[in-house]
């Protein structure tokens, strides 16, 4: 039998009110949505208010609870940076080396480790709202989407419990897609190349397994290159004149094994061929089994296009990531979530309710793998007949098969765009 303590049982009861209730507007749409539509402003910023500053104000203002997880270890490294002291030489990150000196504009208005989730709140309220803009035009029920964006259980946790900031990779990708229509194929791929070369090194050295593919994406790759190259190569030699190879720090951040990818899954049934392989091999191979697939799938539909093409195979190689990666936890899917709701769901029940449900798995089986299983490693099948172990595992395997879903599904997406003439 398992005993909640109060933190898991509050997040499990916001998370499965937060799926339900998804669920619900989705049912309906067609009473809801002609409201939405007529006040369209004033139902984005209700949407931001209500799922982020009014939590936001009752966590942390009126309960006066403390920060925990990302937020906290955010706050401890913004503090000696603030002070002038250097990340990597000076104190552990495992971010690129600008997201540190971000987190530490907000502190200079109010220094604590609650301002972090504001900041990360209103970034994500920017691109979500760069998202709509974006794709309304596209999409007739994009406001809807934005508001079921805004009531999924995973954004609400990992924004306001957690502050993840891998919603960033998807900005960045929208600045891309924002770039002016009338620009030649040159500029526009150079341009790209110099933005995301600028998004390694402000959130997370991962970014390379989407880059590499990019490259098959783009008709001007010489001028991707060059805008990777600008800001790249400077970069990489001032950061080594200043501290040596401890830069590299970042890449080192895969000692942990993590859940639910495909390792988790086969670990009890595979256990001991897994038992002669290190974690590091392990993630090395999903490395390359995630920029190989997502390089093959860029390939494959490079006709249509960087605009087109970009958010879909933005989404199949997160979602690639998150199968291969034994070091990949489910809260990852916070990298692609906007860009699944808004351009892969289609608007159908059976999604909806797989993405709700997986959304919902995602925020309760990390509270049974940490806080009650102790991140233990099934490595065998008689370890399942433990209640907790077991139930831990049989949520892995769903949340594995629905992220197998997602990337299936994006894949048919990409087939079904390449049909669409220009």
């Amino acid at each position: 039998m398992i005993s909640l303590d109060t933190t898991s049982l509050v997040k499990t009861i916001i998370g499965l009110f937060l799926a339900l209730a998804v669920l619900l507007i989705w049912g309906q749409q067609r009473r809801i949505v002609p409201i939405l539509n007529a006040n369209e402003r004033a139902t984005r910023w209700l949407a931001f208010v209500a799922l982020r500053l009014v939590p936001f104000a009752i966590i942390y203002l009126l309960l006066d609870q403390e920060p925990r997880s990302d937020v906290q270890f955010f706050y401890e490294r913004a503090v000696p940076a603030m002070k002038g002291q250097l990340v990597y030489r000076d104190f552990l990150s495992y971010h690129a080396p600008l997201f540190t000196y971000i987190t530490v504009i907000p502190l200079f208005i109010w220094n604590n480790a609650r301002v972090i989730v504001l900041m990360m709140a209103i970034i994500e309220f920017i691109i979500a709202n760069g998202t709509f803009r974006y794709l309304r035009s596209s999409t007739p029920d994009a406001l809807l989407r934005f508001v079921l964006y805004y009531m999924l259980p995973l954004p609400f946790v990992a924004m306001i419990l957690s502050s993840e900031e891998d919603v960033w990779m998807w900005g960045f990708g929208l600045l891309t897609l924002a770039l002016p229509t009338s620009l030649s194929e040159r500029r526009y791929a150079f341009l790209t190349g110099l933005i995301w070369a600028v998004g390694m090194l402000t959130i997370k050295f991962m970014l390379v397994v989407l880059l590499i593919p990019l490259f098959f994406l783009i008709r001007q790759r010489f001028y991707y290159l060059l805008g990777l190259i600008v800001v790249g190569i400077p970069s990489v030699l001032i950061l080594y004149a200043i501290m040596g190879t401890a830069f590299l720090m970042p890449i080192q951040h895969s000692s942990n094994a993590m859940a639910p990818n495909m390792v988790s899954v086969l670990r009890p049934i595979l256990g001991s061929l897994f038992g002669q392989v290190s974690l590091t091999s392990l993630n090395w191979v999903g490395l390359i089994g995630t920029i190989g697939g997502g390089s093959w799938v860029a390939w494959q539909f490079r006709e249509l296009g960087y605009r087109r093409a970009f958010p879909l195979v933005f989404c199949f190689v997160f979602g690639l990531f998150m199968i291969l990666l034994p070091s990949a936890p489910g809260y990852y899917l916070f990298t692609q979530e906007m860009a699944l709701v808004f351009v892969i769901l289609a608007n159908t029940r059976t999604h909806w309710l797989r993405f709700s449900l997986l959304n919902f798995l995602l925020v309760i089986q990390p509270i049974l793998m940490i806080v009650y299983a102790n991140n233990t490693q099934y490595t065998n099948l008689s370890m399942l007949t433990n209640p907790i172990y077991g139930l831990d595992y049989v949520i892995q395997v769903i949340e594995f098969a629905l992220l197998v879903w997602i990337v299936v599904l994006t894949y048919k997406k990409l087939k079904v765009v390449e049909g669409i003439p220009d």
